[in-house]
């Protein structure tokens, strides 16, 4: 089986042709080009080079992402352009995976990409006896988020890291865990085309061809993402807002009826985070005389990792200054790695815990932070 493998997640521009899992042929270019002027090139190139056509491939690889959102929608749309019009089939790999298959020693993998100011894409593959079985799906996430969830998730392991954010936050890789081990200087912090295309065939042979091949897009574009951020608007809750709170679209959290008596409770005080005048996150706090317990942060799952909850968190921070409040105290789900993060980062501290408190099996941490 001959196939001809893409990658454009990153500014390289690299293709190959394989023969099953034995290589053929390799490009790899980065000259300062975009992907739309290079990859084209590349591919009659490569062609001609191994005296091949289109037509004699017999499968399509493709990096689907994350990455460069211009330059994976390229690869992606090239590869199904081909697909579609010769009738071959086709697979798109993740990025993090093709990351994956640079490591050679069996164990737990973590492959991270660096998507700036502190974050990251990742996910995690455990591999044995030459299979990658994935463990953790593709994720974005702070780096932050990322080492705590693996201290978490895995206390006891051997965590191998490979990929571009090793380099630029290997200081906080090594410094989190004595089990996190950086890769070697023989694994790329780039995706090899190669490898992306031994992932590509063991995929097709394990569940076939990608019947809707679409790119993994794990964040928003940035320009959304800044659209979004420039207008939240924190407001007091009232019990108006509850009409149009769409309470299905967060998790199962309390219901309306709960929270309406809670808005008219003298204690208890509510905030809501606005975009466009709907609520996409809400926030709840108790105060008695001078100590506060925070009921809860909650934010639309479409609206996820943009800083919302810290805004709130944040806001709810500000509120007890002003009160003079000497402590605040709330209780999170073990589970909940992105959520003790931003505790941690904003000063909680652990107090104590309530041992399978939710659902009968995972611990409610109680964190406190006391008035500075």
């Amino acid at each position: 089986m001959k196939v001809l493998s893409i990658e454009t997640s990153s500014k390289i521009c690299s293709v190959a042709i394989l023969e099953d899992k034995n290589l053929i042929k390799k490009i790899e270019l980065n000259n300062g080009l975009t992907h739309s002027e290079t990859l084209m090139p590349l591919i009659k190139q490569i062609l001609e080079e191994t005296n091949l056509t289109l037509s004699q491939i017999d499968l399509f690889v493709c990096d689907i992402g994350p990455g460069s959102f211009t330059g994976i929608r390229i690869g992606v749309a090239t590869v199904k352009a081909f697909s579609d019009s010769l009738q071959i089939p086709s697979v798109g790999i993740s990025s993090l995976e093709g990351l994956a298959y640079s490591i050679k020693n069996d164990g737990i993998i973590c492959s991270m990409i660096d998507c700036k100011n502190d974050n990251c894409y990742y996910a995690i593959y455990q591999l044995e006896n030459k299979h990658y079985t994935l463990l953790q799906a593709p994720k974005a996430d702070s780096v932050e988020n990322c080492l705590t969830f693996l201290n978490y998730k895995y206390t006891n392991s051997a965590i191998t890291f490979v990929g571009d954010a090793c380099e630029v936050y290997k200081y906080k890789i090594e410094t989190a865990s004595p089990m996190f081990i950086l890769s070697d200087n023989e694994a790329p912090n780039h995706v090899d085309v190669y490898l992306l295309g031994i992932a590509g065939v063991n995929k097709y042979t394990q569940l076939g061809e990608d019947k809707y091949l679409l790119p993994l897009y794990l964040k928003k574009p940035q320009a959304q993402r800044q659209l979004e951020g420039n207008n939240i608007v924190i407001e007091n809750m009232k019990i108006s807002d509850l009409e149009n709170l769409e309470l299905h679209q967060f998790d199962d959290f309390w219901n309306i009826d709960i929270l309406k008596e809670e808005l008219t409770n003298e204690t208890s005080q509510f905030f809501c985070a606005k975009y466009e005048n709907k609520i996409v996150g809400f926030a709840g706090i108790k105060i008695i005389i001078d100590e506060a317990d925070i009921m809860n942060i909650a934010v639309k799952k479409d609206y996820r990792r943009q800083g919302i909850a810290t805004l709130l968190l944040n806001h709810i921070l500000n509120i007890c200054k002003e009160k003079e409040i000497n402590t605040i105290h709330l209780e999170v789900n073990e589970e909940n790695f992105s959520a003790i993060s931003l505790y941690q980062k904003l000063g909680f501290k652990e107090c104590g815990r309530r041992k399978q408190y939710y659902d009968n099996t995972y611990d409610a941490i109680l964190m406190k932070k006391n008035r500075q």
